[in-house]
């Protein structure tokens, strides 16, 4: 077996086990009887269960990630158009967790720690993206922030969390107001155009 096809069939074994009982109950050695390999040939690949249930998380909700790296290739859009395209990558993204999780990928006591990581993970990988897009906004005179790495993890903490709305709990309502707020602090602070982050008041479901 190659060795991304072995990898892919780690995945898909905890994959498959998570949809059966929670991640918890999953011990590696229940991984590596389920898939018909070593336990060796799993601690090759991960050094831990915790490390193969976020690439688990990673690989199903890798769009707003994959999307955004595309993203920096493309170097005709400006950088409120891709501000915008991944903010509505979030936006998918945090949509397809849902969207799994009403289906049987994931048990209700599992529920908080799989949100967690996954935001963990779209905070890890799209900060120095999105920081870049802020920087490439401050060249271009369409905004003036001097902490872009800063900026850039606040914002996507409180766009995954409201996106997702499974830690906060919040009525639409209550979400739309918090963006409200949000949108008009980054209008203000760093001088970008008022109504060009209106899209974000439409993507709460």
């Amino acid at each position: 077996m190659k060795e991304n096809g072995k990898k892919d069939l780690i995945l898909d074994t905890m994959q498959k086990l998570i949809s059966e009982k929670s991640s918890q109950a999953i011990s590696v050695s229940d991984i590596a009887r389920e898939a018909g390999i070593g336990k060796g040939s799993i601690y090759y690949y991960f050094k831990s269960k915790e490390e193969i249930l976020e690439a688990v998380i990673e690989r199903t909700y890798s769009k707003a990630i994959e999307e955004s790296e595309r993203l920096l290739k493309v170097s005709h859009l400006d950088a409120l158009t891709k501000m915008e395209i991944i903010f509505r990558a979030c936006r998918d993204s945090s949509s397809e967790l849902l969207r799994q999780e009403s289906s049987t990928f994931l048990e209700m006591q599992q529920s908080a720690l799989v949100h967690q990581q996954y935001i963990r993970i779209i905070i890890k990988k799209l900060r120095p993206i999105l920081a870049d897009i802020i920087r490439q906004g401050n060249q271009e005179g369409t905004m003036y922030c001097e902490s872009p790495d800063e900026v850039a993890e606040i914002a996507l903490l409180i766009l995954t969390i409201k996106f997702d709305n499974q830690l906060s709990l919040q009525p639409p309502e209550q979400i739309r107001k918090t963006l409200d707020v949000f949108i008009y602090m980054l209008e203000t602070s760093f001088h970008i155009q008022k109504g060009r982050l209106d899209y974000m008041l439409n993507s709460v479901i």
